[in-house]
């Protein structure tokens, strides 16, 4: 997958997927919910898998980590968890979306079905994707926090 593709599929999956209390909002904390969330993760989970694919800089079996911080937020909304109150879970959240910035800036770089490959530090979409990247992980998890570690 191109990387262009790639950004044009996953910025709009992972933007629905950031609209946590929104969608817990419209739909509830039901079954619905979760077959909507999950239909977007494994949809976004494969966008990313073809590019790690096809990208060679990383194995595709890492593609699991771009998603695995969403679907911790809403297992536990649907199970309606205090799981993470405790320190040590909110340790691994976090360290969870560390990963995911990790894996996201990685599947950005130019691979191999790109025709232009220029050097990272000329790659002016690249740059611009990583700091979008890491405000997005920021922002989402302090988001994605806060309703998790104070559910009523």
């Amino acid at each position: 997958m191109k990387r262009l593709n790639y950004i044009y599929w996953a910025v709009p999956l992972y933007v629905l997927l950031s609209c946590g209390s929104l969608l817990t909002g419209l739909l509830g904390n039901g079954v619905l919910m979760l077959v909507v969330a999950f239909t977007l993760i494994i949809v976004t989970w494969g966008v990313v898998w073809m590019r790690l694919f096809t990208g060679g800089r990383l194995r595709p079996e890492f593609a699991i980590l771009g998603v695995l911080p969403h679907s911790a937020y809403y297992l536990a909304t649907f199970f309606q968890s205090r799981l993470f109150t405790d320190p040590n879970w909110q340790n691994m959240f976090g360290l969870s979306w560390l990963v995911f910035a990790i894996i996201m800036i990685i599947s950005l770089r130019p691979g191999r079905a790109d025709e232009h490959r220029e050097r990272v530090a000329k790659d002016r979409t690249f740059i611009l994707m990583s700091i979008l990247t890491v405000a997005y992980s920021f922002a989402t998890m302090s988001s994605f926090a806060n309703q998790l570690f104070y559910l009523q």
